[in-house]
């Protein structure tokens, strides 16, 4: 097999559907490959395992079907690996959908390299209504490579998604799962695509962003409240990510340390954190700080690096 596509999804029994069929005709940009896609129903109780077996039925794609009643997406994510046969995998959420030359475009990059990478690609908002958040729009390629060019302003979450995030089997199996403590539904409701790209980094395999190998993210995010919550979660798993990595790289406390700057700076008229958003540095700051006490609550303050 030479590809495999994985979605997991919980009690999203309607965009689901839509994910796949944006996956079934990406798959035909890649006519002479080998492809699967593998779904992760991570404990839904809304039908969506019924809907699944139809639409695999129906569709006619190699679609495998799998169970995964422990919640939380590093749970679903690793599942899904578990599951799967292909050499190159492809990770994206049940409320996304791909472009129909995603898959083109990620087996083109992927043949192009000399080494294997961790690779991401733009998330645009499926719905212009929905709120600016959860996206990556940046027009330029970027890569990350700690043996190239160690970076001066390492820092967790944004570099590349989760929900558009590909790498061959073998740098899976180099980096080990992904860390079941973070993602959607896990103790820290964050984290597990950042936790996968700091190990990477770390251990010297480049992680790379390009800007062609879209997918459309249909989040549904609209209320204040709704943003609120996301971003306090994001704040809490990169704050127990510095618990996780700090000690073994102290060139996190960089970033933190200018978290905590400009929080100060704040509170003298300077510029928030995200100005479009209106979060700001000091909530940030307080966010991480309960992600980096509820880490050590936990009594995996250092033990945690067993992961990598």
């Amino acid at each position: 097999m030479d590809l495999s596509i994985i979605v997991c999804t919980r009690n999203r029994r309607d965009a689901v559907t839509a994910c796949l069929d944006s996956i079934a005709a990406s798959m035909d940009s890649v006519s002479g490959l080998a492809t699967e896609i593998v779904v992760v129903d991570n404990g839904s109780q809304d039908g969506t395992r019924d809907v699944l077996r139809s639409w695999a039925a129906a569709r006619g794609c190699h679609t495998s079907i799998v169970e995964e009643s422990g919640a939380g997406l590093a749970r679903a994510r690793n599942a899904g690996v578990a599951a799967s046969k292909g050499r190159l995998l492809a990770f994206t959420d049940d409320d996304c959908q791909l472009s129909r030359t995603h898959l083109r475009d990620l087996v083109g990059h992927d043949a192009a390299d000399i080494e294997p990478v961790v690779r991401g690609g733009r998330v645009e908002l499926g719905n212009p209504l929905d709120l600016p958040c959860t996206i990556k729009r940046d027009a330029n390629r970027r890569r990350i490579d700690r043996r190239q060019q160690p970076m001066r302003d390492v820092a967790p979450g944004g570099f590349i998604l989760g929900c558009n995030m590909a790498m061959r089997r073998t740098v899976f199996d180099k980096l080990g799962p992904f860390d079941e403590r973070f993602g959607a539904g896990a103790i820290f409701k964050s984290g597990e695509d950042t936790d996968y790209i700091l190990r990477a980094y770390f251990d010297g395999v480049p992680v790379e962003y390009v800007p062609d190998m879209v997918v459309y993210h249909f989040h549904g995010r609209r209320k204040p409240h709704q943003l609120a919550s996301l971003l306090s979660g994001y704040d809490e798993g990169n704050g127990a990510l510095y618990a996780k990595f700090i000690w073994r790289h102290p060139e996190l406390f960089r970033p933190l340390y200018w978290d905590i700057r400009n929080g100060v700076r704040e509170l003298f008229g300077g510029p928030k954190a995200d100005v479009a958003l209106g979060h700001s540095h000091r909530k940030k700051v307080a966010g991480n700080m309960r992600g980096m006490m509820r880490m050590a609550a936990a009594g995996v303050w250092r033990s945690a690096e067993r992961t990598i």
